[in-house]
Parts: structure tokens; C-alpha cells; sequence
């Protein structure tokens, strides 16, 4: 698809820091000109049309987070990361698998660039994971397993699970979810997860072996060993929702030159505990990388590098992982998508639809 003017102006929505509130704007994205008068994408640039924007708690905990000066230098700053939507523009020079026309689905990487939650986005896929959507969803389901089944990916990249023992922390997030149904798929010989016994059915019927309910025990290192006594040590131990509780007993649970895997540290939130939660937790990598724990400490983060995106899509389109869906909220309705996610009550991806699928 080519335009007819040089400025391609949509609505999206922004905040100046974490002291203004998320609102819709006006936006604007400049397209070059080509020999023959038309104007696409800039070079190295897809633009999208989008149709779901899918909610993480990076966004609120980013939107919560933004000093009040960072303002004066990006008073839009955009919010989403995953989407779903169609390609309408590729620039000169883009390296891409995707064309003008596909459904895509990823994730926009730029911290502080514009946002999902907008009814156009441009994006470099050198830096932001981009593929065609798998024929067998829909563009809802799409846009909501790009961060968080590639965050158990990459969670899970490099352990050899095949009859392995393997601890789920926070197994009922969404991120959770997906590194049981990894796990399961790779073999392991047993999932021990904590998730609350309300998901206890899902989880089982996604891999888990035996659960522990951390409402019943808010500290769970004494079920945790109870399992240790019963069928050994852990190889790996799977973090998605933070805590320090297993520390003084680590080595007593995890096997030596096990791995464990945190995408939290020791503290969720965005207060001050954060903070100093964050301080131990580098602490404890840095430990880590100089071999003075008898196992791996790893903070694993999704990065920006594309190369996990086609076989993630690859277990949706085969039908391997299941996609969880809590709720769908108009385009102007964020402030409710967002409490709904920030409330911690939702079962599965919180979406946006920006704008109604045309078939």
C-alpha cells in the first residue's frame, strides 16, 4: 500500500510521566517518498495497521516508573508492547519475511517509543520480533502470546528438560502457563508448581504433576523440601512472580549446576522494595557469573533478537500451547483494561481492540 501524503496522522495513546494520566492523542508518522510520487514506509521500516494490542504488566510498571523529567523529553510516551494487525507498508531496505497484506502478530521492543495501544505503528524488525500469524487463531488470540510464550522460550532456552525435575514459581501467570506447557512438551519427568488452587485443574491439565498452594502456604519452602525429600532435588527452578523464600534452603532444593531462572528477582511491584529487591538480585547474578554458587542464578529478560519468534509461532500453529484470553476492552476503555490487569484477578492476556477485524 502507497499514500498520497507525506504524514500519516492517527490516534494513539500516550503519557508525559507517571504523574499525567494515559490518554488518546494525536500522532504522526512521517513516510518517504518514492521515484514515482508515492509515499511508503521509511527504509528499514514496516508500518502496521493494528487490530489487538494485548496488556503486560511491563507497560503499567514502566507507565508507574517514568520520572516526571523524562517528560521533558518524550511527553508521548506510548504504552503496549505485543500486537496483531496487518502489514500495509514495508520501507526500501527492510529485511523481512513479512509482506504488504500478511496478518502479523510480535512485540514493539523501544522502552521509550510509541505504543501498541495506537490504531498505527511503525516498526524496525531488526530490533522488534515480528511473523505472520499462525492460520489457526484468530487476530484477538494472536496478539496475546507474543511476550509471554517468548519469555518462557527463552526462560526455558538451553535447559534440557527430558527427564528432568523442574520447579514452576507462579505457575497460574501467563507467563507460568507457558513454561509448564514447555516444560511438559520437553519431557520433564515432574512439574512442581505454586499457583492458587483455583487454577489447580488448569495447571494439571498443562503439565503439572503436583502443586502447591501458595495461599495455603504463603511461605512455600516447606512444601517445597517436603517434595525434595520425596523425589529429590530440582534441576531447574522457573521464577515468574518474584520472592526470596527458598534462598536459605537453595542448595538443599536445586541440584548442583542446576539452573535458576527468574523474569522478577526477589521483589514484583514498582516501589521502593523494588529497588532493593533489584540491588540483591544483581548481587546474586553477579555471584553467579563468578561461580561462587554451586548453581546458575539467571535474570532472564525477553530481548529484542528475533531469532525465538518462528518457533514460538510454530508450537501455536501446531497446536502445542494453549493461548489464555481474560477480557477484551474497547479502544476507549484502557483505563479499565488496565485495572483489570493491575488487579491481579485476570485469567489469561488482557487485550485492546483498536480496531474490528475485517473479516
Amino acid at each position: 500500500m502507497s499514500f498520497t501524503s507525506e504524514s500519516l496522522k492517527y490516534k494513539g495513546y500516550a503519557y508525559k510521566n507517571s504523574y499525567t494520566p494515559l490518554k488518546i492523542v494525536d500522532e504522526t508518522i512521517h513516510l518517504s517518498k518514492t521515484p514515482q510520487g508515492e509515499f511508503i514506509a521509511p527504509p528499514g521500516q514496516i508500518l502496521l495497521k493494528i487490530n489487538y494490542a494485548s496488556l503486560n504488566p511491563v507497560d503499567y510498571k514502566l507507565y508507574h516508573l517514568k520520572p516526571f523529567f523524562l517528560g521533558w523529553f518524550n511527553d508521548k510516551q506510548g504504552f503496549g508492547r505485543d500486537f496483531s494487525g496487518e502489514v500495509i507498508s514495508i520501507g526500501e531496505n527492510t529485511s523481512t519475511k513479512v509482506k504488504v497484506g500478511d496478518f502479523v502478530q510480535g512485540i514493539y521492543t523501544p522502552i521509550l517509543g510509541k505504543g501498541t495501544t495506537a490504531q498505527y505503528l511503525l516498526l524496525d524488525p531488526k530490533h522488534s520480533p515480528i511473523t505472520t500469524k499462525p492460520t489457526n487463531i484468530d487476530l484477538a488470540q494472536a496478539a496475546a502470546w507474543p511476550l509471554v510464550l517468548g519469555t518462557a522460550y527463552q526462560l526455558s532456552e538451553g535447559l534440557n528438560y527430558k527427564d528432568s525435575k523442574v520447579l514452576v514459581l507462579g505457575a497460574g501467570t501467563s507467563v507460568g502457563r507457558n513454561v509448564v506447557q514447555l516444560a511438559s512438551l520437553g519431557g520433564a519427568r515432574e512439574v512442581v508448581t505454586t499457583n492458587s488452587e483455583r487454577n489447580s485443574k488448569l495447571i494439571e491439565e498443562l503439565g503439572a504433576t503436583s502443586q502447591i498452594d501458595y495461599r495455603k502456604h504463603p511461605n512455600f519452602l516447606i512444601p517445597v523440601l517436603d517434595s525434595v525429600k520425596q523425589t529429590g532435588k530440582f534441576d531447574y527452578i522457573i521464577d515468574t512472580y518474584g520472592g526470596t523464600q527458598l534462598f536459605p534452603e537453595i542448595n538443599n532444593i536445586i541440584n548442583k549446576n542446576g539452573y535458576y531462572r527468574t523474569i522478577v528477582g526477589d521483589v514484583g511491584g514498582h516501589n521502593f522494595a523494588t529497588v532493593i529487591g533489584a540491588i540483591k538480585t544483581k548481587f546474586r547474578q553477579i555471584s553467579s557469573s563468578l561461580g561462587l554458587l554451586d548453581y546458575h542464578y539467571e535474570l532472564k529478560l525477553l530481548q529484542e533478537m528475533t531469532g525465538w519468534i518462528e518457533p514460538a509461532r510454530d508450537l501455536v500453529q501446531d497446536g502445542k500451547v494453549k493461548i489464555f484470553i481474560d477480557n477484551i476492552y474497547p479502544f476507549d476503555e484502557l483505563k479499565q483494561a488496565v485495572e483489570r490487569l493491575e488487579s491481579g484477578k485476570a485469567e489469561g492476556k488482557v487485550l485492546v481492540e483498536v480496531a474490528k477485524p475485517a473479516n
